[in-house]
């Protein structure tokens, strides 16, 4: 159990977020904890401290946020997968928890799916196909004209070998025949530096990781990689439009560990898509992480996450080499 000071005591790596039976809670009764993971301050983060804010309340109990970051996720999936299945521990993640055993499976040695219980998708965020100002053309169509015109002179950066934005990367220039230089940062920020600097021409990446990017007035959006337009840019269209089978699957999920009776499941589930079905918290999500309220039931989560969990470990082993994984 941990106690009130323990909770306390969690300071940097888990915030306190009281529901309406704060005041009942006996000092060895155990809060609920949504484990994140990733740091303080990234985009789990900030869900999950939205999401917990108003999800205490609806099911009557505390609720704590706690950061486990670390190997791609790995830590935090270990420790949840470890956890008894009677809802007091939860699992926010982005769409991590899938792409990071479909790319690694030699060392993420885990199934999204069947090694946890899929409560509900709370989010589709906005991934964006961007470029530089300086590259001149406007959309997709005349990128891959522009490329197949001047071979091995267009850059595309990526936030990482083997992250999402280098198996869209990879899947563009396959599936369009393209000759492009294909270039990898070690996160968003220099990526995004480069990008408007003109030393990359363009970049794959979500709405949150590019949003000061884009006010810059550097960069211009060449199309939308999810599947469906995004209602926050309706008139670009997606670069599935251009390219068939180009989706990028980009959101925000909540697991419990595995064995989570059905009933209990259902109820965290509904109570979930309430929460993100809130005009205020609707806002947070579009104005904080470019992201869509998009709640789906356990069922549909489970054919959402194994549907992206499948396509990614396909595209992974047919554009990513070993060496290339190996090095990344």
């Amino acid at each position: 159990m941990i106690s009130r000071r323990g909770i306390l005591k969690l300071g940097y790596g888990g915030v306190l977020v009281a529901g309406t039976s704060f005041g009942r809670v006996q000092a060895n009764s155990a809060p609920v904890s949504i484990i994140i993971p990733g740091p303080p301050g990234g985009g789990a983060d900030a869900i999950a401290r939205i999401v917990a804010e108003k999800l205490g309340g609806k099911i009557n109990e505390t609720i704590i946020v706690e950061a486990r970051p670390g190997a791609g996720g790995l830590i935090a999936s270990n420790y949840v997968k470890r956890q008894a299945a009677d809802g007091r521990v939860l699992y926010l993640s982005s769409s991590m928890l899938v792409t990071a055993p479909a790319v690694y499976p030699d060392v993420q040695k885990l199934d999204p799916v069947t090694d946890f219980t899929p409560l509900a998708r709370l989010s589709v965020n906005t991934y964006l196909f961007l470029a530089s100002k300086q590259l001149p053309v406007s959309n997709v169509p005349e990128f891959i004209e522009y490329c197949r015109a001047n071979p091995k002179k267009v850059r595309i950066g990526t936030v990482g070998q083997g992250s999402s934005s280098h198996l869209a990367a990879a899947y563009l220039a396959k599936a369009a025949n393209l000759d492009v230089i294909v270039v990898h940062y070690k996160g968003s920020a220099p990526a995004n530096q480069d990008l408007m600097g003109g030393f990359i021409d363009a970049k794959f990446e979500n709405l949150a990781g590019t949003r000061a990017t884009l006010d810059s007035g550097k960069v211009k959006i060449l199309g939308v990689s999810n599947a469906e337009r995004s209602p926050l840019f309706p008139d670009v269209p997606t670069v599935n439009e251009s390219v068939p089978g180009m989706v990028v699957d980009d959101f925000f999920v909540m697991v419990a560990p595995k064995g989570m009776d059905k009933e209990r499941a259902q109820a965290l589930s509904k109570s979930l898509g309430e929460v993100v079905r809130m005009p205020d918290v609707q806002a947070k999500l579009r104005n904080q992480l470019g992201a869509i309220s998009a709640p789906l039931d356990p069922e549909q989560t489970v054919v959402y996450m194994r549907e992206s969990f499948d396509r990614t470990r396909t595209w992974a082993a047919d554009l990513l080499g070993p060496a290339e994984l190996a090095n990344s």
